[in-house]
């Protein structure tokens, strides 16, 4: 192979533009993958070459070496060796991009040649004794401490011919002797006084080479006590060896105590099984870390600090050091151990302080939000003591301590006001909001310490938030602590029981005299949300419902209006019964908020839900007045849009929107008393042997009620509702919505839609006629299962039945034959879900309207084999309730008679690899209604799976006979059979040996 073109073409690559640059990448790819790439690559890596060649001749080898090195003949390996190291030799002195590949690659050789059992030896006893003459001491020792450090790495990759278990074993072996050579250098340098600036970065390899062989060698922690006294020496010696004027470490000093510290956390997270087995070690190694990394982190207490890495490593160490051992440590709460309580304190002192770390997060600190878990987990150690006295005491000791976090964490969540956000960027932004949602957990973890207590030092707060935002009237920017104060309450409110807390009636209080319109409008928002947090409570407590109504309709003119809908719809959905008085200047306020052209779509869609709350509780007259007035105009913009034949994206957006907000007030508007609801869910009215709704209300005596608002409205607008439709057809999101809309109306109305039945049915048919919408098929599916029963409208169920039926085989079909099922995946999706509905509440329709079954059935197998989830895991589900079903019914029970030898078929290529194996539970439950209604047919269907090789040829005749013996004697018991769905699938992907690998191995 020409060596010039191969030179050419790496310069080529890292100097030609991006299309020339992959198919040149490709080509040398494919070179690299050469026999002669062995060759080769020792050419070009000589010293007269470009750097960008060499390199490529280092990668070419290392690549090589990992992939291919059974290609080198046994008696070769003494000669590689040699040349190995002859070109480390002489990159020794750079380029260190050659150097680290060279390194990299004799560690890759290094485990090749494991089954030497003193190759790690050797090798480390060269670079020590200096048997390199040609490079300095120091030189030899960085590369030594390189390849120590890459031969765990690499062992993880390369593929070698040695068994991956003895590749473990000897790694093992061999990690006490890795670590021992690196601490010794490192106690040598100590002793010696000085750390020299030439000698860093032997040092930062030497010391990451320890974390990378920690995961090896099974290291007990009480035999760690050098590395951790070495380790912390190290640190100690970087941070305190010389000040500096702006106490900033010079680079290479942070670096090698950063990484000592990492290697410390390797230390306690690799035995975090044997807390109590340690526990004296713990304790030993946890006052060091005090003695040693407390001092550092009390000079590092400040905002700002040019060494907040190293501090917020060294929090990392006891967090995680906390996280394994927290046991060990806690028992210091109540422990007669003197030296044991005071490691305790110690401990919950230093993380008070990390919580309080100086600085706002994440612009001048980055360390408090580490702690946040450890609040957590104090009070769940103590909350999960079996002894009661014990648990006792140990709350009262910890909630001194969580009242002074809850002040800490209110002061911490201030958010930036307007002169300090210029220094803010948007990441800062998003980042400091996801800390303060951690600090709202964490409030909630104080409540459960706290309790009532809590509220006092929450009232406290709000006096002393209030006091400084009152000491200088003038200053506009002083809102943030009664911000962050707020917060605290709202983040807390699920917490707060039906009593009449005096804390909380304050808080009301002052929301409303706050004057907003002096500072920053978040102060509001957060005035709202919490206002619409407290809705619960509220409703417990009515009199202050007219308060938090007055704090939510300023909101609505203002810009947090998003939150104040929120606020709002969550107000009248709790404490609807007590809106009562307070719903026309409501109403009045709704109004004029949608009229004033200020809110948001997504804001008005909101408002309308509230709107609906508040009709539902007024007088019937006053229901006509307020619908003429505020959903009048939605329906007035839908008509001139159809009659102008509008057919823009404006139009469109404008449709959307009106019917969403139509939607909105569909589904909480409602007249009848709470307890004569129909709930949501259909099942709770309908179900198979039951009377419908309907059926029920014709066997009672009439009683006169007025018009549901809502059939008032559909009244007067079908026809138009029924234009849009013809104009909208096909457009997909349009219909959605409309449907959407009628499906809100009929769970609202259930039976008392029946006079505009036939219209609906007309719509949902003459959609189904363009395009199948999916909410037109659960609409459909919810009218048959309401009036199939009613003797009037059973004809109109029929044909709605049948339509859905024709139209969902034929796309089926169409697809089917062009072989591409996928596309209509959705549609699949919501058609068997659909009859699955029917299937468990009304299975007679399949009988009745004479339903081709069979062909259901054989598209139901067709869609649990694709890979889409969706029609996996409904199809599925459909054919298990067919299954169980079909015995009620003759035309079912013959589908599934014709059909379950494919069924299991089916189902079996689908263990065998046609489902992702994620979802291969799902035909546990085929197998049980098989067996549970067609036991005698199941015996002999279940022999489809003698046919050698089937499903796939990695599963035994032996395998095929056990699965078939366990799911045959399992009729109910759901979690076995999938247990044995699971392995069998398995055996049929051939990768049980895998598994046991990975669990053996983890």
């Amino acid at each position: 192979m020409d060596i010039r073109q191969i030179e050419e073409a790496v310069l080529s690559f890292y100097r030609s533009g991006t299309q020339q640059q992959e198919d040149t990448h490709q080509w040398l790819q494919k070179i690299q993958e050469s026999p002669q790439a062995w060759s080769f690559c020792w050419q070009l890596m000589q010293l007269d070459r470009p750097s960008e060649v060499q390199f490529f001749g280092a990668i070419t080898l290392h690549s090589k070496l990992t992939k291919h090195w059974a290609e080198v003949p046994k008696e070769a390996h003494g000669e590689f060796k040699q040349k190995l190291l002859e070109s480390i030799v002489m990159f020794g002195n750079g380029p260190k991009i050659v150097l680290s590949q060279l390194c990299i690659s004799l560690s890759v050789f290094i485990v090749h040649m494991l089954e030497h059992p003193t190759v790690i030896e050797e090798v480390t006893g060269m670079f020590l004794n200096e048997q390199l003459g040609a490079l300095s001491k120091t030189c030899q020792l960085e590369i030594l401490m390189s390849v120590l450090e890459g031969i765990p790495d690499e062992a993880d990759s390369v593929h070698t011919q040695i068994p991956r278990a003895m590749v473990r074993e000897e790694l093992n072996k061999k990690a006490g002797f890795a670590t021992g050579t690196v601490i010794n250098y490192l106690s040598e340098k100590l002793n010696a006084g000085r750390l020299e600036e030439s000698e860093m970065t032997v040092l930062i390899n030497a010391t990451k080479c320890l974390a990378t062989w920690l995961k090896y060698g099974n290291v007990r922690l009480d035999e760690c006590d050098t590395m951790v006294q070495v380790l912390l020496k190290l640190i100690h010696y970087c941070y305190w060896k010389e000040p500096k004027e702006d106490g900033c470490l010079s680079q290479e000093d942070s670096d090698l105590a950063e990484t000592a510290v990492k290697v410390l956390v390797k230390v306690m997270s690799s035995q975090n099984c044997n807390g109590y087995k340690y526990s004296a070690t713990v304790i030993r190694f946890m006052v060091l870390f005090l003695d040693v990394l407390g001092p550092i982190l009390d000079v590092e207490w400040k905002e700002n600090n040019e060494n907040e890495n190293l501090a917020f490593v060294i929090y990392t160490l006891f967090l995680t050091t906390l996280e394994c051992y927290s046991s060990v440590i806690f028992a210091g709460i109540l422990s007669d151990n003197e030296e044991l309580t005071k490691v305790y304190g110690r401990t919950v002192d230093l993380l008070v302080k990390c919580t309080d770390k100086p600085g706002t997060y994440p612009v001048d600190e980055s360390c408090s939000t580490l702690a946040m878990e450890f609040w957590y987990m104090l009070q769940d150690e103590v909350f999960s003591m079996p002894n009661d006295d014990h648990k006792t005491k140990c709350w009262d000791a910890i909630k001194p301590v969580y009242a002074h976090i809850l002040k800490v964490l209110i002061r911490k969540s201030q958010l930036p006001n307007d002169k300090a956000l210029p220094k803010w960027n948007s990441d800062d932004l998003e980042t400091f909001r996801c800390y303060r949602q951690d600090i709202g957990d964490t409030l909630l973890s104080c409540h459960d310490v706290l309790n009532d207590l809590m509220l006092d030092v929450l009232s406290e707060a709000l006096d002393e938030s209030i006091l400084y935002l009152n000491y200088d009237p003038q200053n506009t920017d002083s809102w943030p602590l009664l911000e962050a104060t707020i917060h605290a309450y709202c983040s807390i409110a699920q917490k707060i029981e039906y009593a009449e807390y005096p804390q909380i009636v304050k808080l009301l209080k002052v929301l409303n005299d706050i004057p907003y319109d002096k500072y920053s409008d978040k102060l509001l928002g957060m005035a709202l949300e919490t206002a619409g947090a407290y809705s619960d409570w509220i409703s417990d407590n009515p009199k202050y419902l007219p308060s938090a109504i007055e704090l939510l309709v300023k909101g609505l003119s203002s810009t947090q209006a998003s939150q104040a809908t929120l606020g709002l719809k969550d107000l009248t959905s709790e404490c609807q019964k007590e809106m009562a008085p307070f719903a026309l200047p409501l109403l009045d306020a709704c109004r004029a908020a949608l009229q004033g052209g200020h809110l948001k779509n997504s804001e008005m869609i909101r408002l309308m839900y509230t709107v609906g709350n508040i009709m539902s509780v007024i007088s019937y007259e006053n229901i006509i007045q307020y619908l003429d007035v505020m959903v009048s105009p939605c329906f007035a913009e839908l008509q001139m849009t159809v009659q102008n034949q509008d057919k823009s994206d404006a139009a469109k957006s404008r449709i959307i929107l009106r019917l969403e907000m139509i939607s909105k007030l569909f589904s909480s508007l409602n007249t009848r008393k709470p307890s004569e609801k129909d709930g949501d869910d259909l099942s709770a009215t309908v179900g198979r042997g039951q009377p419908t709704a309907a059926a029920a209300a014709a066997a009672a005596p009439p009683q006169p009620q007025p018009v549901q608002p809502i059939l008032l409205i559909l009244e007067k607008t079908m026809g138009l509702l029924k234009t849009l439709c013809e104009q909208w057809i096909h457009d997909e999101s349009v219909i959605e919505t409309l449907c959407k809309a009628l499906q809100q109306a009929l769970t609202n109305l259930m039976d008392d839609i029946k006079p505009l039945l036939n219209d609906m049915c007309c719509l949902i048919l003459h959609i189904f006629a363009n395009k199948c919408a999916p909410s037109a098929v659960e609409m459909a599916g919810n009218f048959i299962l309401i009036f199939y029963n009613d003797p009037q409208s059973r004809d109109s169920m029929k044909q709605l039945f049948n339509a859905i039926l024709e139209y969902n085989f034929g796309q089926m079909q169409q697809y089917d034959e062009q072989q591409k099922l996928s596309d209509v995946a959705d549609l699949i999706e919501t058609f068997y879900m659909f009859n699955t509905r029917i299937t468990k509440k009304m299975p007679v329709c399949y009988g009745e309207v004479q339903a081709d079954c069979t062909r259901l059935v054989e598209y139901a197998m067709k869609a649990m084999m694709l890979p889409e989830t969706g029609p996996i895991k409904k199809s599925v589900g459909f054919l298990t309730v067919f299954i169980k079903e079909s015995r009620n019914c003759p035309r079912m029970m013959s589908a599934v008679a014709g059909q379950g030898e494919n069924i299991l078929r089916n189902t079996f290529l689908c263990l065998g690899g046609y489902t992702p194996r994620a979802h291969v539970d799902v035909f546990a439950d085929i197998f049980l209604a098989l067996n549970y209604k067609y036991p005698s047919d199941y015996v002999r269907w279940i022999k489809v799976l003698e046919k050698p090789n089937f499903p796939t040829f990695f599963v035994s005749q032996a395998d095929k006979e056990q699965f078939v013996k366990k799911v045959l004697k399992e009729k109910v018991n759901r979690r076995l059979v999938q247990e044995h769905v699971r392995k069998f699938a398995a055996q049929c992907r051939n990768a049980v040996e895998w598994e046991i690998d990975f669990r053996t191995s983890s």
